[in-house]
């Protein structure tokens, strides 16, 4: 029996304060300290005194300083667990090691694109001087092989590589991901980038024995659906729904389940683990009769459903439910009851201690929040409306569930995502019946894909399935208003948000509470009505960090006058410079190519003007130029151009190469002229008044 009392939640309260401490560790990047475990110990012996002495010193008088003493020693816990997994602060970590050479194992199936394969690696050993030292430590890796030969890369490989690594880049642009604080948090620090041809392969299969299996047992999966399922479209998604094969996953077919608000059917989690779990549940219900045999049969679902977790990556979510449901089949098979918000917290006290980083990881927060959502406001929303037909029924705990789940993640995808689907109860409603046919159809068709006529017939049936499936959340995307996009929120609004909706919950028995989630709602609308004020008010110009690319945006108000010879499709500027300018709240964009042809160019804002010089020709003068970019990948001759244009701010984009980059600055140097570099340095962002 599952229980939800509230006083048998220990757990649960425990997980909080634990978590806090994990939270402290990382906002603030504590580094190892003996303090902290000071501070541990002095708890521990306190509490530990008054375990001894509980009855003669009468310690359940004074239950809430115990209660303090302990919470705060499980904050602390957070704090110590979180620190001592920093791996660069280990002496170990192969960056505090000189080295010529580094021993690397790969720790994932490399993934390719192009000519580049990237892989995340441990580094096991380095080599200095000659001399072999034992290391430890990530290392992100990119090679560019040869295409016209196999890669011959797998997980487990062990490769000889050049000690010539550096530090993960930080963003350069406002908005823009921050993609070395993501790494940092799976701790890798370090990225290389280097020819396959300056590596050596010395040994195979020195990864884990299981994951190795799973990894490979997954790779022959997915060739059975490519070999069956005549469209790639409708491979890439069973192989995603199924095994959590993401690789082969199209761009228009990723945005379709994104924007619709279904994107956690692609996302192997716990539903796909339940619709596991019922069909072995059916399928050895035979064994329901006795104890024994009630045992054998919650060993065997326990051990398919961590198999088919491993299969599919071992994602939070998944080890979520996979957890929740070993405790949950245990307690079935003995009779015994549980109560299910400890089983959640045991969970994500499982997750943490493995990884106390998992707490930044986007699948961990939202499983965790969706299925307290699910389990808290479900029945109440579903209490709202009780249809007699059982058609409706159905229909409505699909509703009811979507609008759960949507309401307690709305938060936390608006603060990551900057996007709600509109339709989301239309496209989950739609979705419900067919992901669990395809889920069923697709175990069907792996289980008996050695029958060769009948994989062909139920691959078409697969590929029909997952065909209408497509069709069908490509029409909903497609409707008028379908996705609000350029929503950001603080992480101050998140928290007003989930304050709103807990206190009003609490308002339907306590009128009380309602008066106060009024006041947290007046706040949220003060913050977003003051953020949409500023936006209408706001003139600047901004000249982004590329690698290769010229873009500088003019802003006023929610207009962009965007100079760039980016295409608004391109991944740099989706990842670069979109983000700023939905940040800004734009809604009107204007574009120009500053490369359309070979003469420089001159553009006017509020009485300010930028100029940008593609290639030293006959140059006309300006008595006064605010901006100059220097651009065209040209060894210029700067004498003329600096002699020719006054201006206040001088800067080089990433059109130019680098040694073009080293050539302006030498000159520049000579004439003690400050230039900023738009490559690999802060973009520059200049507010705007009339002159």
């Amino acid at each position: 029996m599952i229980a939800y009392y509230k006083t048998e939640v220990p757990f649960l309260r425990l997980l909080l304060f634990f978590i806090g401490g994990v939270s402290i560790s990382i906002l603030f990047n504590l580094a190892p300290q003996n303090f902290w475990l000071f501070i541990w110990v002095i708890l521990f012996i306190a509490l530990l005194g008054f375990a001894i002495s509980y009855k003669d010193q009468k310690v359940y008088l004074h239950s809430h300083f115990i209660g303090i003493l302990i919470y705060l020693q499980m904050m602390i816990s957070g704090i110590i667990l979180c620190n001592q997994h920093k791996q660069i602060y280990w002496k170990s970590h192969f960056s505090n090691q000189p080295a010529d050479e580094l021993i690397i194992t790969i720790d994932e199936e490399p993934r390719v694109k192009g000519d580049i394969a990237r892989f995340d690696a441990n580094v096991k050993g380095s080599i200095f001087n000659g001399v072999y030292n034992q290391t430890e430590g990530k290392l992100l890796l990119a090679m560019r092989f040869d295409t016209t030969k196999a890669l011959n890369l797998n997980y487990g490989d062990d490769l000889l590589i050049k000690a010539k690594y550096e530090a993960t880049e930080q963003p350069y642009n406002s908005a823009e991901f921050n993609y070395k604080r993501y790494l940092s948090f799976q701790q890798i620090y370090h990225q290389t980038f280097i020819n396959q041809k300056q590596t050596a392969k010395i040994d195979s299969n020195k990864g884990n024995f299981i994951k190795a299996f799973a990894l490979k047992f997954r790779t022959q999966q997915v060739k059975k659906f490519k070999n069956f399922l005549p469209d790639k479209e409708a491979q890439a998604v069973a192989s995603t729904l199924i095994l959590g094969y993401r690789t082969d996953l199209s761009k228009d077919i990723l945005d379709a389940y994104s924007k619709t608000g279904t994107m956690h059917v692609l996302s192997v989690s716990g539903m796909h683990v339940a619709i596991v779990v019922l069909l072995l549940d059916f399928l050895l219900s035979f064994m329901n009769k006795k104890t024994k045999w009630r045992i054998i049969k919650s060993i065997l679902m326990i051990s398919l459903i961590w198999f088919y977790a491993l299969l599919a990556g071992l994602a939070p979510s998944v080890e979520r439910a996979a957890i929740m449901l070993t405790f949950i089949l245990v307690a079935k098979a003995f009779n015994k009851r549980i109560n299910i918000f400890n089983i959640i917290a045991i969970a994500a006290f499982i997750i943490l201690i493995n990884n106390p980083f998992s707490l930044t990881n986007v699948g961990f927060q939202l499983s965790f929040i969706a299925v307290c959502g699910l389990i808290y406001l479900q029945p109440k929303i579903g209490q709202l409306y009780q249809p007699k037909n059982r058609v409706l029924q159905f229909c409505w705990t699909c509703i009811s569930v979507s609008i759960a789940a949507q309401l307690s993640t709305a938060p936390i995808s608006l603060y990551y995502f900057h996007q709600f689907p509109v339709y989301f109860v239309i496209s989950n409603l739609f979705i419900t019946l067919p992901a669990i046919l395809i889920m069923y159809a697709g175990i069907s068709f792996l289980l008996l894909s050695f029958v060769t006529p009948l994989a062909k017939v139920l691959g078409i049936i697969l590929n029909e399935l997952i065909g209408f499936t497509n069709k069908g959340l490509i029409l909903i995307e497609q409707l008028h208003y379908a996705n609000i996009t350029k929503i950001w929120m603080s992480f101050s609004e998140i928290i007003l948000f989930y304050l709103i909706l807990i206190l009003t919950l609490k308002s339907i028995k306590e009128k009380r509470y309602l008066k106060f989630a009024v006041i947290a709602f007046s706040f949220l609308i003060l913050g977003k009505t003051y953020s949409h004020f500023k936006s209408l008010r706001q003139k600047q110009v901004t000249f982004f960090s590329l690698r290769k690319n010229t873009a500088a945006v003019f802003i006023n108000g929610r207009n962009a006058f965007l100079i760039t010879d980016l295409n608004p499709d391109e991944y740099t500027y989706l990842f670069s410079v979109k983000p700023y300018l939905d940040s800004c709240q734009i809604n009107q964009i204007q574009y120009y190519d500053p490369h359309q042809n070979k003469s420089e160019k001159l553009f006017t804002f509020e009485d300010h003007r930028l100029k940008i010089v593609h290639q030293e020709e006959k140059i006309k003068g300006l008595n006064k130029i605010d901006w100059l970019i220097l651009s065209g990948d040209h060894l210029y001759d700067l004498t003329n151009i600096l002699n020719q244009n006054k201006y206040e701010k001088l800067f080089i984009d990433g059109k130019n190469r680098d040694f073009v980059i080293k050539s302006m600055q030498t000159q520049l140097l000579k004439h003690n002229l400050n230039v900023h570099v738009l490559k690999r340095s802060f973009s520059i962002e200049l507010k705007i008044n009339k002159k």
